[in-house]
C-alpha cells in the first residue's frame, strides 16, 4: 500500500473462504453465488449500469433477487465475471489463485492477497511469493461482503492490478 502503513494480519478470518467461494463462483459462472456475496453498493453499481444498458428506469432494475430464479441476475453479473476471467487468464486460472491470511484495515474493512498458481493447498512464507491481486470486502449486515469499489481502490494503493478489472 502506498501509506506502508501495516495492517493488522488475521490468519483465519471470514474472508478467506469467502474470496475462495466468490473465486470459484466466478469461474463456474454461478450467479446467484456471485450476486449473494457482493457488497450492498456494488449491487447498486451493477443494478445502475444494467438499467442504463438496457434503457430502463433504476427502480424496475433495483432489487434483484437471486434467490427467486430473477431472470435479470444473469445479465447483471455477467460483466463482473467476463472481466475478471479477462484480468486473470481465463476460469482456470481464476480457480488456481491462492488467498493469504486477511489484512485487517479497520473495523469494517479487509482484504485478502491473491496468489498467482499457488497450486494444491499448503502453507508459505509470504517471502516466497508475490501477490498478483488483492480482493476487498465491506462488514455490513453481520457478514463480509466483496466490494468493487474497495476492491479497485485498494488495488491501486498496492500497485497491483484490480482482479475485477474495469466492468463496461
Amino acid at each position: 500500500m502506498r501509506s506502508r502503513r501495516p495492517y493488522r494480519v488475521a490468519y483465519e478470518h471470514p474472508t478467506q473462504l469467502l474470496a475462495s467461494t466468490f473465486l470459484r463462483a466466478l469461474a463456474e459462472d454461478d450467479g446467484p453465488v456471485v450476486w449473494e456475496r457482493l457488497s450492498r453498493e456494488s449491487r447498486g453499481l451493477l443494478e445502475g449500469r444494467y438499467a442504463a444498458g438496457a434503457r430502463i428506469a433504476l427502480h424496475r432494475a433495483a432489487a434483484i433477487d437471486a434467490g427467486s430464479g430473477d431472470a435479470r441476475l444473469a445479465e447483471v453479473v455477467a460483466p463482473v465475471r467476463a472481466s475478471a476471467i479477462g484480468v486473470v487468464g481465463g476460469p482456470e486460472r481464476l480457480l488456481s489463485l491462492g488467498v493469504s491470511a486477511a489484512r485487517l484495515v479497520d473495523r469494517g474493512l479487509a482484504y485478502v492477497l491473491l496468489l498467482p498458481e499457488f497450486g494444491e493447498e499448503r502453507i508459505v512464507v509470504e517471502a516466497e511469493w508475490r501477490p498478483a491481486h488483492l480482493l476487498a470486502f465491506v462488514y455490513e449486515s453481520r457478514e463480509w461482503l466483496v466490494d468493487l469499489g474497495r476492491t479497485a481502490e485498494l488495488s491501486a494503493d498496492a500497485e497491483l492490478p484490480d482482479p475485477l478489472g474495469l466492468i463496461r
